[in-house]
This record gives C-alpha cells, structure tokens and sequence, in this order.
C-alpha cells in the first residue's frame, strides 16, 4: 500500500466525502422541512408545533459535539463514525414510526444527541494525521461533501415521499446509511498512516511506526492544557460570532429578501441554490488556501465577506447585486467550515483534536442558537433589517481582531508554498 501511486491518505478524504455527505448535518438541514410538511399534513400540526422539533434536533447536537471528542481521541474515527452511523439509521427507523409531536420531540432529540457523528467532526483527526502540508485541501474536499448531500436529499426525499409516503422515505434512508455509507466509510477511511509505514503526506515513516507516531504527538496540547491558553478562548469567541452571523441571516433570509428587496419565495430558492453552489466551491477554495497561507489571514478574508454581504443586503434591492452578496456569504461559509478543524490541529495539534473541535463547534452553534431570534428582535426594534445587517457587518471587527492577535502555529514554521515544517 505504502508503494501506491495513489497516496492512500486520499482514500481517507473520499470515504470521509461519502460519512460526511451522508450525515445528520446535511439530512436535517436539506431535508428537514419537506419531511416535517408531511408530516403535519398527516397529523394536522401547525408550522410553530413541528418548527420545535428543529430547535431541539439543535440544541441536542450542540450538546453532543464535546461528547464526541472523547471517544474519537480514544478509538479513532472509523471505529466512531461507524457506530454513529448505525445509530443514525436506528433514529430514521425510530422516525419513521412516530404518532405524535411527543415522540417527534423526542426521535429528533435523540438524532441531534447520537447522530452528531456521521459529521465533520468524525473526520477531523484521521486528515489530520493523514496530511500536514495539505490538509487545508483535504479538509475542504471532505467537507464539500456536505454540500453535495444537501443538494441530492431533497431531492431523493421528495420523490419518496410522493411515491412512498414519509415513513417509507425514512426507511429507504436507513437502508441506504446500513448498506452504502457503513460499508464505504469502513473500508475507506484509516485512522493513521503508521499502519502502512507512513507519515503524514506519504513521508516514510520511522523504523517504529508507533514510536513515531508517539513522538510526534507528545508536545501536542491535552484539552485542560489548551483550555488554559488565550488562543483556545479567541479562537471560541471567534467561531461563536460566526455561527451567530451565519444564523442571523440563514433562517431570516425569506423575510430579509422579500421585506426588503421585494423577492418572491421563487426568487428566494433561487438564492439559496446559488448559496449552496457558493458553499460548495468556497469549502475547496478556503481549504487550498488555508495551506498556502497563514489561517488567521484567511479567516479574516471570510469575515471580510459576510460582512460585505450583510451591507450588501442593508443598501440594496438591485437583484443582481443581491445574488452577488450571496455568493460571497457562500463562500465564507465554506471557509468557516474549514477553519475550526485546521485551526484547532494547527494550534494544539492531534492529540485531542477531536475534542478541541468538539468544542468549538459547541461555541460555533451556541453562537447559532442566539444568532435567529437576536436579529428577528432587533428588525422589530428598528422596523426593518437594514440596521441589523449593517450591526452584523460592523460586528464581523471583533473576530478579525481575535483572529489577527494569533501568534504562529504550535511547533511549525509558517506555510511557504504550501510546505509546512516543524520546528
């Protein structure tokens, strides 16, 4: 395997693509709202009763990605992304019988708590042993997958439902996680490169691979270790900010777009097409830069766009203009997306990578929770969202200002052409 001409770490990426793809992340958030009309449609409950069941799929989640860390650290990613993954499908079975908005309560509850698996955050610290150099790029293309599940669900959903009926819808879901995305992620993905006599980015490894392996992780930060640092604390203030951007406008985006720039509900598809299509390409893009230049620079560069997009959205109605805007939030979703894996690896290293990112995406979503209903009170308050938009933009300074304070990478020597090197 060591002497393929394929370097085995991109096997890695693909089955990571495949789990990612595949995941609660991308079912609940492309899929959600067509499987929660039939729902109501069959029991009679109203938008405000089934939109709950959202709100505790999240919190949920929110809860369970510092649980995640633990286990990933300890069993590595296959092992756990397989588990999840199981555990994913028990829930869409366990969804697919339902009766009431009690048991819908709490089928989405236990999926946000269990499920939180089949996502990035599996994947995070087997790339980050497989690639140093280029693990920006490997990050982002397994992220990408997210995008491409988004886009196919629905899709997929709609026309089981149509045929089939919901809970069928369900079950085939199931079947498909148990009989395609299991068997693809265990063959796929390996949790480090020792096993095949390698390091990372293919560099043959020491005579003992494990005490190699070993070395290499003794500086890395334990969790209580970089809890205690500065950097852990910008970097989580950062990522909350982001999320309660990203969420400001996500789930405002109807009321923002047709208040304001008169669009039709039709216009509006339209705009979160050319969004997800934006996400798509900035999470490969941002991914690839990542590795060639400093992180906090480029962090900075996705600030700059939700910025221009929240002022964007503030000043004008000019259609063209607005799709323009969306497109730069897309691509800055992408690279928030990135940056929590890759900064999280870069700063405190792989030892409890799985952990420290659990955490931040706890920050990133606690951030979320607060982001929707915030800006639905401000627009109240000031009879409109330009004000808040522009609020949003103006706010986007305090985290290019934590991210611009970071010093270098833990233990490495800057990226110079993508090469990156320990020190």
């Amino acid at each position: 395997m060591a002497q393929s001409r394929i370097f085995p770490g991109w096997y890695v990426v693909v089955g990571s693509g495949i789990g990612i793809g595949s995941g609660s992340v991308p079912f609940f958030a492309s899929s959600f709202a067509l499987l929660a009309a039939a729902m109501a449609k069959q029991f009679g409950w109203q938008q405000a009763e089934v939109a709950t069941a959202a709100s505790i799929y999240l919190l949920m989640q929110t809860m369970a990605y510092p649980l995640c860390g633990w286990p990933l650290d300890r069993f590595g990613s296959r092992k756990f992304a397989g588990v999840s993954i199981v555990l994913f499908a028990l829930c869409l079975v366990i969804l697919s019988q339902i009766g009431n908005l009690w048991q819908l309560y709490a089928a989405f509850a236990l999926m946000g708590l269990i499920a939180a698996g089949t996502n990035v955050v599996s994947y995070a610290r087997a790339i980050s042993l497989w690639f140093n150099r280029r693990r920006g790029l490997a990050m982002g293309l397994a992220a990408s997958a997210q995008a491409v599940g988004a886009f196919g669900m629905p899709i997929a959903m709609q026309h089981l439902i149509g045929a089939h009926g919901w809970p069928v819808a369900l079950i085939v879901f199931a079947v498909f996680e148990l009989i395609v995305a299991l068997p693809l992620v265990a063959l796929l993905v390996k949790d480090s490169p020792a096993s095949y006599g390698l390091a990372a980015d293919g560099v043959p490894a020491a005579a003992n691979p494990a005490e190699a392996t070993a070395a290499a992780a003794a500086d890395d930060m334990t969790v209580g270790k970089a809890i205690r640092t500065g950097t852990f604390w910008k970097l989580a203030v950062s990522f909350a900010i982001m999320g309660m951007s990203f969420y400001a406008i996500a789930p405002n985006i109807v009321y923002i777009l047709t208040k304001k720039a008169g669009m039709t509900l039709g216009d509006v598809a339209t705009i979160q097409a050319v969004s997800g299509i934006a996400t798509l390409f900035g999470r490969i893009g941002f991914g690839h830069l990542l590795d060639r230049f400093h992180a906090p620079l480029i962090a900075v560069a996705a600030l700059a766009l939700t910025a221009s997009c929240a002022a964007i959205y503030s000043v004008t109605a000019v259609p063209a203009v607005i799709i323009f805007a969306t497109v730069l939030n897309g691509l800055a979703i992408g690279g928030d997306t990135d940056l929590m894996p890759y900064l999280a690896s870069r700063y405190f290293g792989v030892r409890a990578v799985s952990r420290i990112f659990g955490w931040f995406l706890f920050a990133f979503f606690l951030g979320a929770a607060v982001g929707p209903v915030t800006f639905a009170k401000l627009s109240a308050v000031y009879g409109g969202a330009d004000t808040p938009l522009m609020m949003l933009a103006a706010l986007q300074i305090v985290p290019a200002a934590l991210f611009l304070s970071l010093g270098r990478y833990k233990g490495a020597t800057e990226p110079a052409g993508g090469q990156l090197k320990r020190t």
